[in-house]
């Protein structure tokens, strides 16, 4: 909320008559996992510069502002700021603006937009926003739902939105903020789409406004058909035929009868050339509507649309037609739920009542939690009747079992024994973690520092305690599943050395004296101001100490020992892997 997060709001396709005349927002998305990178640079450097050169070529008079979210602390969804209000000439402070930001928080993208239509609100004029976001909303709340509500008001307010580096799952979940505001969604994987997005549309020059408005340029929409003739129950699979041009996004759903929107579907499955679909019936019995949904050059499209009666079920399991590998999901039942009753999940073709690879016991609640297995294929899942004569399945529906995906941002460089803020997305399965281990390893086990994600205070952030030797590292999202633990991603980590330390301490005290040490150092988590023999090789043992971080940056006062002697104050730096002596001086205790 995997982030993901970076510049979130950029205009997209709007004309360049409409720009010069239009006060438009840029919103920011300065979330922490804009520190993730594509070929090997993280997205919030592509996204300053591009920005930084789109600006440099704005038509004169071109009213621009920056919002951005997320710059300031983690974990806050109210984090939100009009940075630069829209304005003449403000390309050069924008760009400064982007440049300094940090990328630290959470993705509060639909209160931005919300913010950032009634920033705009207070001229007549045309208001655009322009989000890049390389996240999907991580605040509660619902972009579909917002672009309804802007649309509602009758004001002339656009929203394009660019997705940076999202999977077509993530794009489908803020594209609707594009389309129902009458935007245009467009996907950048890489800087020179991202380049030439903004370089076409942002520093487009302004044209002369026509005396009689041009009709938009017209979409050449293809043909499509969709029908079934299954009548399925509650929860079941059934199949569904069509025809149409099979894009890459195009998709068949399910929608209550007569919806008219995109978006929120109850079920959907994208399309692939010469074969049928199966979609998942819902839990409700009635009358629904499936269509063919287009994903064209300028926004999604209802090409075609069909009818199906789905009936009741005394017995039925409501559940996604295919989940991640490894992820958590909610199996709704209908069933007599009594005794020892269980909802499972198999290998496809399974016909024995025991070998399941994950269950629930219905009397556990309702709906039941389940874990996918760990590893891509087709599964059925089962509710198995406990009775005195034995185990029987009442009902089984088909499930498939999807590569599961997971992203880590954070940024490239880290000091020894510092604390490293990670942004992860991925399942958030039970028992799923983020760690530290040494370039080299392999292994699901041994690792030098690690997180489990289901703990994590805000849903999408961890911290981990770096070593106190420099080297190569990894970071790794770690996905515990039935059958084994696997790695989902691994993200190279440089662990570079501090600067020196400084020490200054008095050369000779009495006995028992106050021993008054100026310092600077990393001032990490755990690090300190000691006194020892001298020569002490142990970082333990010590004759008397104080940690950096209760000092404020103050000098520490230490005891001396009460017998005269050859002693040392050193400074301590504490890494996940054990401590080390960055700084030593020598004081005499006569």
């Amino acid at each position: 909320m995997h982030m993901i997060r970076l510049l979130l709001f950029f205009l997209c396709v709007a004309s360049a008559p409409a720009l010069a005349a239009e006060r438009t927002m840029i919103i920011l998305d300065a979330s922490g996992s804009m520190w993730g990178a594509i070929d090997g640079k993280p997205k919030l450097e592509i996204a300053r510069q591009a920005l930084r050169q789109t600006l440099a070529r704005l038509p004169p008079g071109a009213e621009v502002g920056l919002m951005a979210y997320g710059h300031r602390e983690r974990g806050n969804c109210a984090d939100i700021e009009l940075v630069v209000p829209p304005a003449p000439g403000s390309g050069a402070a924008i760009a400064a603006a982007a440049d300094k930001m940090r990328f630290l928080g959470k993705t509060p993208l639909t209160e931005s937009v919300r913010q950032a239509a009634s920033a705009l609100r207070s001229g007549e004029d045309k208001a655009t926003v322009i989000l890049i976001t390389d996240g999907v909303e991580t605040c509660a709340a619902d972009p579909c739902a917002l672009a309804a509500e802007l649309e509602a008001t009758g004001i002339d307010f656009t929203a394009h939105v660019v997705g940076f580096g999202l999977t077509r799952e993530e794009g489908r979940q803020v594209a609707c903020l594009a389309e129902r505001t009458g935007g245009r969604y467009i996907r950048a994987g890489n800087e020179a789409e991202l380049r030439d997005a903004l370089a076409r549309t942002v520093a487009a020059p302004p044209v002369p406004k026509p005396q009689t408005a041009a009709p938009p340029p017209s979409v050449a929409v293809p043909r499509a058909t969709v029908s079934t003739a299954a009548k399925p129950a509650i929860g079941t699979s059934f199949t569904v035929k069509w025809t149409g041009p099979a894009a890459a996004n195009d998709y068949l759903d399910i929608v209550p009868a007569g919806t008219k929107d995109i978006g929120n579907e109850l079920s959907y499955a994208y399309v692939a050339k010469g074969t049928d679909a199966a979609l998942r019936a819902p839990g409700t019995p009635g009358t629904y509507d499936i269509r063919y949904v287009w994903a064209g050059p300028d926004q999604h499209r209802v090409l075609a649309t069909g009818k199906v009666e789905v009936g009741d079920s005394k017995v039925a399991l409501i559940a996604p037609a295919s989940v991640p590998a490894g992820s958590a999901f909610e199996v709704t039942w209908k069933g007599p739920g009594e005794g020892h009753d269980y909802v499972d999940v198999v290998p496809s073709g399974h016909k024995e009542t025991a070998g399941e690879l994950s269950y629930a016991y219905a009397k556990q609640g309702n709906p039941a939690t389940l874990r996918a297995p760990g590893d891509v294929g087709r599964y059925a899942l089962r509710y198995v009747l406990e009775a005195p004569g034995g185990r029987t399945v009442l009902v089984s529906v088909p499930l498939e079992v999807t590569a599961a995906t997971a992203a880590l941002a954070f940024p490239p460089k880290a000091k020894v024994g510092a604390e490293l803020t990670v942004n992860w997305r991925g399942p958030k399965g039970a028992g799923d973690y983020v760690d530290l281990v040494p370039a080299a390893h392999r292994q699901t086990t041994g690792e030098t520092d690690y997180a489990y994600v289901d703990k994590s205070d805000d849903g999408e952030t961890v911290e981990l305690k770096l070593p106190a030797q420099p080297g190569a590292y990894v970071v790794r999202y770690v996905l515990e599943a039935p059958g084994g633990r696997r790695e989902l991603a691994r993200v190279p980590l440089t662990v570079e050395d501090v600067e020196p330390v400084m020490l200054k301490a008095p050369a000779q005290v009495a006995p028992a004296a106050a021993v008054e040490v100026d310092w600077s150092g990393p001032n990490g988590k755990g690090d300190y101001v000691d006194l020892v023999p001298a020569g002490a090789a142990e970082t333990s043992g010590e004759l008397d100490y104080a940690y950096t971080r209760t000092l404020d940056g103050k000098p520490a006062v230490l005891t001396a020992p009460s017998a005269p002697g050859r002693f040392e104050v050193r400074y301590v730096l504490q890494g996940v892997d054990g401590r080390r002596v960055l700084g030593r001086v020598p004081v005499e205790v006569r």
